[in-house]
This record gives C-alpha cells, structure tokens and sequence, in this order.
C-alpha cells in the first residue's frame, strides 16, 4: 500500500510518538508528592520518571523534579532510542505489515456497520478514507488516533519523550532505548482480528471526547494525583485486559533486568517511560519492591 508523501510524514511524526493514549499523563505518587522515583546504585543514582507522549502548548513545560533529574543525570534511557530512531521504519510496518490482501477491505473485515462509524470518523477529521480502507483494524485504529490526537491540539512533537531526547542530543547526553518501535507495533499487529476490531471501533468511539479525556489526565498528572490515574487505568484495561496487559506487564517484566543492570553503571541515569508502566501491580514500582530494591519519591525542598 502507497501513501501520499503528506500522509506518510504525518504517519511517521505520530506513529515514533504513539502507542497508547491512555497513558498521556505521568504517575505521581500521592496529591502533590514527586513524579519522579530514585534507585541507588553501588556507585550511581537511576531515577525513573514516566512520560507524557502528547502534550497542548500550554501544558509542556517539564515538572521540576523531572528538570532536576534530567539536570543530574548524564544518560538517557527511554523506551525507544528517539535519537537514532528513523520514524520511517513506523510507516514502513504499517506498510508491510498492517496491509490487508488485495481481495479484502476493512470494511469485509469488521462488518459494513462497524466500518460506517469507522468511515465516519474520518471524515470528521478530514482523513482520506483510501487512507484506512486497506488497513487491518489494528493499523486503522492508530491512525485515526493519530489524527484525532492532533486534531485535539496535543502534539506528539511537545511529549515529555520528544523533549527529553532534544535537550539530551543538545546537550551531549548518550541516548538509550529499550526495545525498538518496530516492537511495539508489533504488539498491535500480534492481537487477533477480534481483538483488534474492538481496539479500532473502542478508539473511534472515543474520539469525540479525546480531548476532555486527555485534558483530564494531564490535570492528573500535573496535581500529581495517582488514584484518578490508576482509576483511568483500571477503566480502559477492562475494555481490552489482554492487550493491556501486552502493552504494561508484559513489556514491564522484559524492561526489569534492563532497568536493574542500569545500576551497575557508574553514571547517573533517567529512565523515562509511559506513565501507566508505574501503575498496579505489574508496574515497574511494584516489581522492582519485589526485586528487592527500594524505590524513592524524589522529593524536592
């Protein structure tokens, strides 16, 4: 499948900064507590903070425990290497490998009735329909909230990711990442078409209220309230418990050993990831406890 130049651009900013907008506001602790958590090392300090993947203009400023980690670390690790990341690589895979065949359309995939809410929706965000038609409903779904993320006025370019790496690659600071995003599309593509039909007409369902929906999370975020997170939480995995748990725990137990050998270094390190990987009981807080480390609140004075 060809897109035009303007959608692939569109599609390669979006896809290297979205995965689940769920996650769009970062974990604190307690009403006014830190967002930001500190692991000692042998020889080093590993703070962990979790990221905001689309912010408004007015919402991007970075919280002041995040700028004094950031000040006091001397390497980056976040979910994908932002800094060598060649967002092609998105557009690519939803090329190759979220294409249906040649004989079959979305619409023969999910049914005339689910595809008509699916069409609709496009058109109220001004995306060519040829643009879905031939998508499998998983690579459909990330893009009509693509464009419905920008529609809202977040801008995947003001995420909390995007900044970090800017200021890192300005800076000199080494970038890590610790999987690619061709794995995490991967989760996506990997759902079975029940699942993934759920996913597209949940995420067109719920375009109309994306933007209170993100807005009141990020106002969760910057008060620093972790019960309405983890409330949010709980909300949008009972939709879809697998691919939740693909997306959180699953990723979270393949980043422990990652996050653990940070410790050995003799840097300090800011690991930052998507917020709701902090949350329950499969979140890197809790399975670090259970590791037997003791993770901090990073209080400021």
């Amino acid at each position: 499948m060809n897109f035009p130049d303007d959608l692939r651009r569109g599609l390669a900013r979006g896809l290297a900064g979205l995965l689940l907008l769920a996650g769009a506001a970062s974990p604190a602790l307690a009403r006014g507590e830190s967002s930001v958590w500190v692991l000692k090392g042998a020889n080093n300090t590993v703070y962990l903070a979790g990221s905001v993947h689309a912010l408004p203009k007015e919402h991007s400023g970075l919280p002041p425990a995040l700028e004094r980690a950031y000040g006091a670390a001397n390497r980056i690790v976040m979910e994908v290497d932002l800094d060598d990341l060649n967002p092609m690589e998105a557009v690519n895979f939803v090329t190759a490998n979220g294409t249906l065949p040649p004989d079959r359309t979305l619409q023969d995939v999910i049914g005339a009735d689910k595809y008509t809410r699916v069409r609709d929706l496009a058109e109220k965000l001004e995306l060519p329909e040829f643009a879905i038609a031939k998508l499998e409903p998983w690579a459909a779904a990330m893009v009509l909230t693509q464009f419905a993320l920008v529609k809202s006025g977040f801008d995947p370019a003001l995420g909390i990711d995007m900044q970090i790496a800017d200021r890192a690659r300005a800076d000199g600071k080494r970038i890590d990442g610790l999987e690619t995003i061709v794995d995490q599309l991967g989760i996506f593509d990997a759902r079975s078409v029940e699942e993934q039909t759920r996913f597209l007409v949940e995420s067109a369902d719920d375009a109309p209220t994306l933007p209170e929906d993100l807005q009141r999370l990020v106002d969760a975020w910057r008060g620093g309230d972790l019960r309405a997170l983890e409330k949010e939480f709980l909300e949008e995995r009972a939709h879809a418990p697998a691919l939740y748990d693909a997306l959180l725990g699953a990723r979270n137990r393949k980043w422990l050993p990652q996050i653990e050998t940070l410790l050995a270094d003799k840097r300090d390190v800011l690991v930052v990831v998507g917020a709701l990987h902090f949350v329950g009981p499969d979140g890197l807080l809790e399975l670090l406890r259970r590791a037997g480390h003791q993770p901090k609140p990073l209080l400021l004075p």
